[in-house]
């Protein structure tokens, strides 16, 4: 028999819970089936409950309702993301890890949410010279505006920082 948090997990990554597992989080995300390793006011470093890269994977996840990259860039977030982007350089500073965020099909739940790792994410992968960022920030800001940005998120894309690398490649 599943445990809770299996069930809970499992129920997370159905497509139809998006709207449940934004609420999780924006109101009572204490009572998640997830370990708290840091928190801030609007951002909260958590245990993956699944580790699936290198000898520690963690989530980074804003404690407001983000569907996903696009909506964490709109201008009434600018203070979420800085609250969220500080919570990942502290995790950072306090171990080298790359960081990745999912979107579209990669995506498997519906709260926009960092991966940080020792791992190398999609090690495979090509990392973009042309869409190239220096930080978070300008990343998340200026995603919208590559011109065939919905065929990638269709596709299932990711920006990925890898371990002590301050730019940010959509690959």
């Amino acid at each position: 028999m599943a445990s809770l948090k299996q069930l809970a997990f499992r129920m997370a990554r159905s497509p139809a819970s998006g709207s449940l597992v934004r609420f999780g989080f924006a109101h009572v995300d204490r009572l998640l089936p997830l370990t708290t390793l840091d928190r801030s006011e609007l951002a909260a470093l958590y245990r993956h409950p699944r580790p699936c890269y290198g000898s520690f994977h963690h989530l980074a996840v804003p404690l407001r309702a983000v569907p996903d990259v696009f909506a964490l860039a709109h201008p009434r977030h600018a203070g979420l993301r800085a609250n969220l982007f500080a919570l990942i350089a502290s995790a950072q500073r306090r171990a080298a890890s790359s960081v990745l965020v999912n979107a579209g099909p990669r995506q498997d739940v519906g709260q926009v949410h960092f991966h940080l790792t020792d791992g190398s994410p999609f090690s495979d992968a090509v990392r973009s010279e042309r869409l190239t960022w220096p930080d978070w920030d300008e990343a998340i800001r200026a995603l919208a505006s590559v011109p065939d940005i919905l065929d990638r998120y269709s596709a299932g894309m990711s920006l990925l920082q890898d371990a002590g690398d301050p730019r940010v490649r959509l690959i």
